[in-house]
């Protein structure tokens, strides 16, 4: 009898020595190979004869004294409605695999093969910038994108919201764990089965550490087909504190993710992060057709 394909990729996820580049290399061998987990053995002489690539990755690391352990979180997610999604699975975005072979979601998956827009900006933000946030991913939602972004306050709450508060869709990419989410107030009167997908690239239990916010960035961006910075402070201040919102637009450039950047002259005070990322290649948003703008990229 072979092994359930979501709790194979779950258990290789939870082995401590197998990270995301041998999960990607994993992936590619039973696509190679034409294997599915289903087929194959947690026996390694038994694996070493059905596929000799797979077996060395895996030799001496899939411990039985785990196995316990790891059933029980496994069991417990299907319980609390946390799909696991993986290489093959029918709901995988293809352009994850080098960066989060394996997710942890929880809502609506077809929101995974959207057309998407991420919305990001400063936690302390203006109150233009959150009008001209909520009123960009509403109109967005109406267009039927759906709006990605990291549920920090600010900016990205105000995404999410503006497009829920249109009966649209918003994607939520989580710096932590997947079981150490909390509702916010003010999101608890929208539907969150059918509008809202929770993302999580992280183990389910672990908490936020400032470095997990790295590898959330690369995931909203993998997700979308462009991202909006709607305000920015620099890449380092004067007192040498970095810039998350700033951090994850290079992110987008550097994955040659379409970067629009919310024209810095219709604020007051210009945000001086906004300026820089326009000089680095970002597209200049006019914060009255962005949405026009963004979609000529998104659904062309």
């Amino acid at each position: 009898m072979g092994i359930d394909r979501h709790y194979f990729w779950f258990r290789l996820f939870k082995t401590p020595s197998i990270g995301p580049k041998s999960l990607s290399s994993i992936a590619k061998i039973l696509e190679k190979q034409q294997l599915t987990p289903q087929v194959l053995s947690w026996n390694q002489s038994d694996l070493l004869a059905q596929s000799p690539e797979l077996a060395k990755i895996l030799n001496g690391k899939i411990r039985l004294e785990d196995r316990e352990e790891i059933s029980r979180e496994y069991e417990q997610l299907k319980r609390q409605d946390v799909d696991i999604i993986y290489p093959g699975h029918s709901n995988f975005p293809s352009q994850l695999l080098e960066i989060a072979p394996v997710l942890f979601v929880k809502g609506k998956l077809r929101h995974l093969m959207s057309d998407s827009v991420a919305i990001i900006g400063a936690r302390i933000v203006s109150d233009k910038g959150i009008r001209v946030t909520e009123e960009l991913a509403g109109n967005l939602a109406k267009a039927g994108i759906n709006v990605v972004s990291g549920y920090a306050k600010g900016v990205d709450s105000a995404a999410h919201l503006g497009s829920l508060q249109v009966e649209g869709t918003t994607t939520i990419v989580l710096p932590y764990g997947i079981n150490e989410l909390r509702q916010k107030r003010e999101f608890k009167q929208f539907d969150w089965k059918q509008q809202v997908l929770v993302v999580s690239q992280f183990d389910p239990s672990l908490k936020w550490f400032s470095h997990n916010t790295v590898g959330q960035s690369k995931l909203v961006c993998a997700l979308s087909k462009a991202v909006v910075v709607v305000e920015s402070g620099p890449e380092q201040d004067e007192k040498g504190k970095k810039s998350g919102t700033f951090n994850t637009a290079k992110i987008a450039l550097s994955m040659n993710v379409p970067l629009f950047v919310l024209d810095p002259s219709c604020f007051d005070n210009p945000p001086k992060g906004n300026t820089m990322l326009i000089e680095l290649g970002g597209n200049r948003l006019d914060p009255v057709k962005g949405v026009e703008q963004i979609t000529e990229h998104v659904l062309q």
